[in-house]
């Protein structure tokens, strides 16, 4: 465990243990609404912990998403490696069914970088992304692409459906891991 994670840990006791004080001299006080506000309170609270995005540099990662919505292999100079050549190949190798089911593209948009969360410690192997959301006429997707600035290639990309702001529920849903 890291010491940071120990730190969230340690300070979602603390915030425990002050209700649990606040129950305790309020208890002759109406205990459900008490309890419903705790309640509420923790759980809502981790969902929104998924969301750290900054606005930062991000033209490495644009070109490469420019490179792989333009479906223009031969012209791309954009190096995807490891476990960004699988994604990238499905986006550079394009067809007409692909054309088909997506639509033409509607818009792109810069999310911003997302910090390590838990969502990119179980898509992205822990690595910070920047975040794009990307609009085609039949479907909106979420393209996270993780830059690595001592060699300059594209290491990581992970693609997903819906905007950026689902992977909160997608957190909640399924859990951190």
């Amino acid at each position: 465990m890291s010491p940071a994670m120990a730190a969230r840990i340690m300070d979602r006791l603390r915030d425990i243990g002050d209700i649990v004080k606040l129950i305790e001299e309020w208890e002759a006080r109406d205990m459900s609404r008490i309890l419903s506000v705790a309640f509420c309170a923790l759980t809502l609270s981790a969902p929104a912990l998924a969301q750290t995005r900054v606005m930062t540099e991000h033209d490495q990662t644009a070109s490469a998403l420019k490179c792989l919505l333009d479906h223009n292999r031969t012209d791309c100079k954009i190096d995807f490696v490891g476990s960004a050549t699988g994604p990238a190949r499905y986006w550079l190798w394009w067809n007409a069914n692909k054309d088909f089911g997506l639509g033409p593209l509607v818009s792109s948009e810069y999310a911003g970088t997302e910090a390590v969360n838990r969502y990119l410690t179980i898509v992205l192997d822990g690595r910070p992304a920047d975040v794009y959301d990307v609009k085609f006429k039949n479907r909106e997707l979420t393209f996270y692409i993780a830059r690595d600035s001592t060699d300059g290639k594209i290491h990581y990309i992970h693609t997903r459906s819906g905007p950026p702001d689902d992977e909160k529920m997608y957190l909640f849903a399924y859990g951190p891991g």
